[in-house]
Formats: structure tokens, C-alpha cells, sequence
């Protein structure tokens, strides 16, 4: 089937969507596909917080049809310069869309920049092209939650219809677990055009981090490690309020390495109470990848409440991949409290508990070998559910859902 994937962003981009459909289209290819990406043109992101090298406008790489176009390029620095950046992809791939959209067997939308897949559905109704909807977050739900928006505004109640037109209408709509599927079902998506398939973690290449440790000062110490953006959907206080309670204790360190709105707040609290404990610093380049996930004793992974089912941290799964174990400050129900529970691959604690997350903490310094067996338990899970072989049949599945004429692989 020829298939065309719309997304802001894809390879090289290092943003999570990208790093998805880049694993996941050239399997695609392989399976028989056609498959080709429309995306924006301008300057990526490496991982390092610094704009790449400018892209071509149209790549074959690994058999994958790659067309970029030329959207504004603000980046993700203000929610102004974000809107722009939406409004000019949506324009230009709007109509390339609706002008092309015909000649493709079925259009699989992601959710960056929200309601993209409404063009899709304008070309379902249109020519019978197939729709797919991956719904890696959910907008306006996350700005009612965060209080961005009121619920009773016009234009975002407005937005929210749109947005649950556009999945009702899908021929399938890919979630990322039963948290975000009962959001779709609150948006009246029925249940047959629902299907669950979480992202996937990769498989790491064996690296030993004690030369990073020694490098970073942190030999002999126990680490807990945030790796990623720190954003508005995350939560930083019970953290920040441990830290400073485990201040005369330098056993425990705390090692923030990304980017993130809420970074800077994090930097801020480090330096007023003068922590020693608290380290930040910028992404480690992708060949050391596997090392700095490794270097940690536990990884921490935080989800503000409300937002069950509005996103999904999807660094879980490379932390399940490095034979890690988590911390998770959170919803005690969404996806990723879930899948810790379920291998047992970590501690769940509620987002304001922060005697619970000390004790979790000191036990990560005492009892070595039960977080160990945690982290092994993690690999497992990711072995048998979050691996990215594994996720792609299940999407090759949905293909063939699809277009049952299809042969199955």
C-alpha cells in the first residue's frame, strides 16, 4: 500500500514523534510499503539543544520517501513562536494534502501540530483514502488541565470539537494505552476504530558508564537520574523538596540532563538553597546514549496529575531498555504507573508524597540488590511488550485492518 505519514517533524530530528516514525516507516518499507513522509523543512534538532544542519527538501533514505516543506522555524523557545510554527505547517501541508491526498492508500496523522489530521479526514470523505490517526498527545486536553484554557471558552470548546471530529471519523485510531483510550471514548470514538500500541524503547549497545560516572564526579554515589525535557506537563516539587531534606547527605544526587521549561526552575532552587546535590547539564551526545542511561541508579519520571491520558512520558521505555529501574511521581493510575506496577520495575508515589519519595530514595542506597532485580525486571518488560520489532507488528496490523486485501507479514 502507498502510505503517506504527515508529522511535523522526522529524521533527523531527535523529537520523540521523529524518532518514532523513522524506526517505524522503514520496517514499513520492508514489509512492502510504499511509504512517504510529509514534514517541515527547516533546521532540526540534534538532541543537543542547538538547530542542526539545514535539510533537503526531498531525501530517500533507508527506502523512506522524505518531503519536507518550508514552514517558520521559531522553535519551541515561546508558545508564540510554537503557534506560528503550527499555523504555517498547517497551511502549506493542508493544501499539499488536500491537492495530493488521493493518490495514497490510506494517510497515518500524528498530533504534532494538533488537528493536522482534520485534511485527512476532508480527503476520506472526498476520494475514500484510508485515515489513520496516531495520537501521541491530546490538545486541548492538556491546556484545559494545565489551566491554559477555560472549558467553557468558545474557541477552545470549539477546537476540542474539531479535534473529536477528526478522530471519529478515523479509520483507526492508534493510542498509547487505556488512559488515552478512555479520553477518545469520552470524545464519542467508538471502540472498534480504537487500537493500543505504545511506544518502544531501543535496544542499547553494552557500554560501561563508570568512565562517565568518574568524568561527572559521581563515583561511589547513588544517582537518580531525569534524562529529557522538563516540561509543563511534569513535576518537579517533591523532588526539589527531597533534595533539599537529603542536603547533608552526599550519598545522593540528583542528575537532571536535558532541556525544558521547568529546568530553569530547577536551577533556580539549586542555587537559593545552595544544593550540592543537584547537578544540570545539557543532553550527552547521542554515541553516549547508553552510557549515561546506565550511569544511573534509579531514573526518575514525573507526570503532573490530570494528565493521564493526555501524554505518555515515553522515556520509560528506553529506561526499560537499559535495564533500569524508575521512580515515578504521579497519577497512580495513567499508562506509565501501569506498566512500572506490572513488571515491578520501579516505586509509584504520589505527586505531593515526599516522605514516600525519600524513604524510596534511601532505599535505592540500601537495598542494591531488590533495585537490581527491578531492573532487570524492567528489561523484561521491554523485551516482551516495548521493543520496536514487537510495536511494529502490531501497526503492520492495523495496515491490514485496513485493506484486508493486503497480505499479513
Amino acid at each position: 500500500m502507498k502510505l503517506l505519514f504527515i508529522n511535523q517533524y522526522y529524521w533527523p530530528d531527535m523529537a520523540a514523534t521523529s524518532q518514532m516514525m523513522t524506526d517505524l516507516c522503514p520496517r514499513l518499507v520492508r514489509a512492502g510499503h510504499e511509504v512517504h513522509v510529509l514534514c517541515s523543512l527547516g533546521q532540526y534538532d540534534d538532541g543537543t539543544g542547538t538547530p542542526g544542519s539545514p535539510t533537503p527538501k526531498y531525501e530517500l533514505k533507508d527506502g523512506v520517501h522524505i518531503h519536507r516543506v518550508k514552514a517558520t522555524g521559531f522553535g519551541k523557545k515561546s508558545m508564540f513562536g510554537r503557534v506560528i510554527d503550527y499555523l504555517s505547517f498547517h497551511l502549506i501541508v493542508g493544501l499539499h494534502t488536500l491537492l495530493t491526498g488521493w493518490k495514497y492508500g490510506a494517510i497515518i496523522t500524528l498530533t504534532t501540530p494538533p488537528l493536522i489530521g482534520l485534511y485527512a479526514t476532508f480527503v476520506k470523505w472526498l476520494t475514500g483514502t484510508k485515515h489513520v490517526c496516531w495520537v501521541m498527545d491530546l490538545h486541548p486536553d492538556c491546556e484545559f488541565e494545565l489551566g491554559v484554557f477555560k472549558r467553557d471558552a468558545i474557541l477552545p470548546r470549539f477546537f476540542d470539537f474539531l479535534n473529536g471530529l477528526h478522530f471519529r471519523h478515523a479509520d483507526r485510531c492508534v493510542v498509547l494505552g487505556s488512559c488515552m483510550a478512555d479520553r477518545l471514548r469520552n470524545k464519542k470514538v467508538k471502540d472498534c476504530r480504537l487500537i493500543q500500541i505504545p511506544v518502544w524503547g531501543h535496544e542499547l549497545d553494552e557500554a560501561d558508564p563508570a568512565p562517565l560516572r568518574e568524568e561527572l564526579g559521581l563515583t561511589g554515589k547513588t544517582v537518580i537520574m531525569y534524562s529529557g525535557n522538563a516540561g509543563l506537563i511534569h513535576t518537579f516539587d517533591a523532588l526539589c523538596d527531597a533534595a533539599l531534606q537529603l542536603r547533608d547527605n552526599d550519598q545522593y544526587v540528583f542528575l537532571f540532563v536535558g532541556g525544558g521549561k521547568r529546568i530553569d526552575q530547577i536551577k533556580a532552587f539549586a542555587q537559593e538553597h545552595e544544593l550540592a546535590n543537584i547537578i544540570v547539564r545539557g543532553y550527552f551526545p547521542r554515541e553516549q546514549l547508553a552510557q549515561s542511561l546506565r550511569l544511573a541508579d534509579a531514573h526518575l519520571i514525573t507526570l503532573r496529575d490530570g494528565m493521564e491520558g493526555v501524554a505518555v512520558p515515553c522515556k520509560l521505555y528506553g529506561i526499560m531498555a537499559a535495564s533500569k529501574p524508575c521512580i515515578f511521581i504521579g497519577p497512580q493510575n495513567c499508562e506509565t504507573a501501569q506498566t512500572i506496577s506490572q513488571y515491578d520495575a520501579g516505586d509509584i508515589i504520589k505527586t505531593d508524597d515526599v516522605t514516600k519519595l525519600i524513604q524510596t530514595i534511601e532505599s535505592l542506597g540500601q537495598d542494591t540488590e531488590r533495585w537490581e532485580q527491578r531492573g532487570q525486571n524492567a528489561y523484561k518488560g521491554y523485551h516482551a511488550e516495548f521493543n520496536a520489532d514487537h510495536c511494529a507488528h502490531l501497526w503492520f496490523n492495523v495496515i491490514y485492518e485496513i485493506d484486508p486485501n493486503l497480505s499479513r507479514h
